[in-house]
């Protein structure tokens, strides 16, 4: 009776001395460095609420409210309830492609409209397959070396994959990989298996550029190859992104950017090129700082894993570093013309509400793991 009602009552164990303040402090340095960047992006009056950046600032406020609350739970609970909140997900991104309930921009049917906001279902099911993944494997433990219990994983994955590639959305489809390939790696399967995936990823890659992908997607990769010369055309947002990034200099040209914004040359700036723009406003050493801000919170959230004992809660650490990590080195590689352009946003400095969120709430769980991994006596995992 003592331990089931320990670990029903598990969100009262709470330490608040565990709270992370570096982590809560590098995000809202992120959040205003995008709020500025953005504000300054849209070229409209920043006392409006007009200016994205406006709207930015008070939907990171709300996403804050919902961080410290999401923190206050025990992260048990999360792993609990993981399959509801999974199937919600599921739902909710098979909602996204009925005409007339998903809203199609840009030739895809990717977004709610909510009037208020935009919501995009595919980033907030990032999360609920972390949950979903953590919860499996942990549960599993060593039966993960099993193959039955490895093409399960594939499947939690997969499944929300399948129905972003139908919006279409390949750029966020393939975080569910990394998702996947991150949680796999703690949970220990057979060398055989990893084998087998590396041997498969070649033949996989070459299906996908075949049959997947659009025509723009192919031709994005053809040009970043220099198979394909359009200055004009596809590689004209990536060239002049290299332009507003180089002409930052040292220590930019200030609050109104660089030529390429002030003159409308580049485009997305808000979102997918918002470091180019940012770049052209504070120069390399700004970019430097914005850097050092990634590092640190990266480092506190595999400070996460490494404290927490709890195998659901290192798992959700190290997915949770993989999508922050992969996200920013793919936006920042693709504004730099590392990697073909591809739609995915910067976290936490990138406008929009889902990115936001999703990261926030993420950020909330890693914060409960680390107020409630320390169990009483009598208290179970």
């Amino acid at each position: 009776m003592l331990q089931r009602g320990a670990r029903r009552f598990g969100a009262t164990n709470i330490h608040v001395g565990d709270f992370d303040g570096y982590m809560l402090v590098t995000t809202l340095v992120l959040m205003i460095f995008g709020t500025i960047a953005i504000s300054s992006a849209s070229g409209i009056e920043a006392n409006t609420l007009q200016n994205p950046g406006v709207r930015q600032a008070l939907l990171a406020l709300v996403g804050l409210a919902i961080s410290f609350t999401v923190a206050s739970v025990d992260f048990r609970f999360f792993a609990s309830a993981s399959w509801i909140i999974y199937f919600g997900g599921i739902v909710l991104l098979a909602l996204v492609l009925v005409p007339g309930i998903g809203t199609e921009l840009q030739g895809g049917r990717r977004w709610f409209d909510l009037a208020v906001v935009t919501v995009q279902p595919s980033e907030f099911a990032k999360l609920t397959t972390m949950l979903a993944l953590a919860a499996f494997v942990s549960s599993r433990g060593d039966g993960m070396k099993e193959l039955g219990n490895f093409l399960l994983s594939l499947a939690i994955a997969g499944l929300p994959m399948a129905l972003v590639m139908a919006e279409p959305d390949f750029d966020s489809a393939i975080m569910f990989v990394v998702i996947w390939v991150s949680v796999l790696f703690v949970s220990g399967p057979r060398p055989a298996h990893i084998v087998a995936l590396v041997a498969i990823t070649p033949v996989v890659l070459l299906f996908s550029y075949l049959f997947l992908l659009r025509d723009f997607h192919r031709v994005r990769i053809q040009a970043f190859l220099g198979l394909v010369d359009d200055p004009l055309g596809v590689s004209y947002q990536s060239t002049q992104a290299k332009i507003s990034i180089g002409s930052g200099g040292w220590f930019g040209y200030g609050l109104g950017g660089g030529t390429p914004s002030r003159l409308d040359l580049l485009s997305v700036r808000t979102s997918d090129f918002v470091f180019a723009h940012a770049s052209s406003m504070f120069g390399f050493v700004g970019m430097l700082a914005l850097l050092a801000c990634f590092i640190i919170l990266l480092l506190r959230v595999l400070r996460v894993a490494e404290i927490s004992s709890n195998p659901f809660g290192q798992c959700m650490a190290i997915s949770i570093a993989a999508v922050l990590l992969v996200q920013a080195v793919v936006n920042i590689s693709m504004n730099l013309g590392l990697l073909p352009v591809v739609g995915s946003a910067l976290p936490f400095v990138s406008a929009g509400v889902s990115s936001l969120w999703t990261f926030l709430i993420a950020e909330g769980i890693l914060q409960s793991i680390l107020m409630h991994h320390r169990k009483l006596a009598f208290q179970r995992d």
